[in-house]
Parts: structure tokens; C-alpha cells; sequence
């Protein structure tokens, strides 16, 4: 049977998502290595939410570091997207990080719910451009039906990102000028987990 290209890359982005459901590490990974991070420096203290989810603490971070990054059509973005809605849910992912693929699930369900409501979300791949390129990034995406704006982190931004962060997933929900509305959110507790999570953080956040 004779398979197109196409079909070939779907293929493998499916065993991608199959295979990353059942990764528990989520390390920074070999980009951090390449950029010479290692991965005690990274260890901030984390408290557990009392969903079972965690939220870092001792960073300092009050604002989402300024960034002007590509997204997978090729556009430069930069964080002046902020302006255009009271609240941004940024995820920070990876694609061979299980649980940001469950993530992901959840923040479809939330843009596709919320995008009407002033609500925004924006992810930025970190991943290792020379494991998997940008073309598979957005194959990944497309199988998985995504449709917010996802952006490729530099060299420059990994390296500024990665010190507010532990691991993948990381998510900051940050207002109009890109200001920290909580702590950050670490983990997931599975696609409808962090549905529920989500909703009772915007719902949160505006009364």
C-alpha cells in the first residue's frame, strides 16, 4: 500500500501524541542541556495547590519576560498580543512532554469556550527544533484540532523563560499588560482535570 508523505507525517504525529500521553518526564530536556542549564537550577520551591497541581513560588516573577517570536505561519508576535484581552493564559510546552499534550486538550476546549469572553490563549513550543521541526509542530497541532496562536521560544527567550520554571507544562495567566494574575500553574491533572481548572481560574479571576 502506497503511503503519501502526508499520511506518512500523520502518522507519526499520532505516534508522537500516543507516545507522549504515556512520558511522565518533562524536563527542560535537551534544549536546556544545549544552552548549558542544568536541571537543579531550575528546582524553585513548589507548593502543591490542593488540586494536585503546583504552583511555583520564589521566583519574583511579576511579569511575563517581553518577547517578538515566530509562530508556526511564520508571523512575528510579540507580547504587545496581551493588550488585546484582559486575561492570557500563556502555556509553556513541549511536544514529548505527556502531560502538556494533555494540557493542550484543555486549553483547546477553554479557547474555543472563552475566546468571545476577552479571554485569550497563547503557547510557546520550547522544543528542540533539531528533534522535531516546525513543520512537525504544526502537524501535531493541526491532528490535535488547536487553534490558538502557538509560538517557537529563541534561543534568547528559552534561556530567559527557563529560569522561571521548573518543568513542562508551566502555565502564567497574565492581564492586558502581561503582568503575573497568580503564581504559576505546573502540571497537569489530565485533559478534563485541567478543564476544570481552568474554568475556576478565569471564573476566579473575575468576580
Amino acid at each position: 500500500m502506497h503511503v503519501n508523505r502526508r499520511g506518512k507525517l500523520t502518522i507519526g504525529i499520532l505516534a508522537i501524541i500516543i507516545l507522549a500521553i504515556f512520558l511522565n518526564g518533562c524536563s527542560i530536556g535537551s534544549k536546556g542541556k544545549e544552552q548549558g542549564i542544568d536541571d537543579e537550577v531550575l528546582e524553585d520551591d513548589v507548593d502543591r495547590n490542593t488540586d494536585g497541581t503546583e504552583l511555583i513560588s520564589g521566583t519574583e516573577l511579576a511579569r511575563l519576560p517581553d518577547f517578538d517570536l515566530q509562530d508556526l505561519n511564520g508571523r512575528r508576535v510579540s507580547s504587545d498580543i496581551f493588550g488585546d484581552y484582559s486575561i492570557t493564559i500563556v502555556n509553556i510546552w513541549q511536544s514529548t512532554c505527556g502531560p502538556c499534550i494533555e494540557e493542550i486538550g484543555a486549553l483547546k476546549v477553554i479557547y474555543d469556550e472563552y475566546r468571545d469572553e476577552d479571554v485569550n490563549v497563547l503557547g510557546i513550543s520550547i522544543d528542540n527544533m533539531e528533534v522535531i521541526d516546525e513543520e512537525g509542530l504544526e502537524d501535531l497541532l493541526e491532528t490535535m484540532d488547536v487553534k490558538y496562536t502557538n509560538l517557537i521560544a529563541d534561543d534568547d527567550y528559552f534561556m530567559e523563560i527557563a529560569t522561571h520554571m521548573r518543568a513542562t507544562p508551566t502555565t502564567f495567566i497574565v492581564d492586558s499588560k502581561g503582568e503575573l494574575l497568580m503564581e504559576a500553574k505546573e502540571g497537569s491533572r489530565g485533559t478534563e482535570g485541567d478543564i476544570e481548572d481552568f474554568k475556576n481560574i478565569i471564573e476566579s479571576l473575575r468576580q
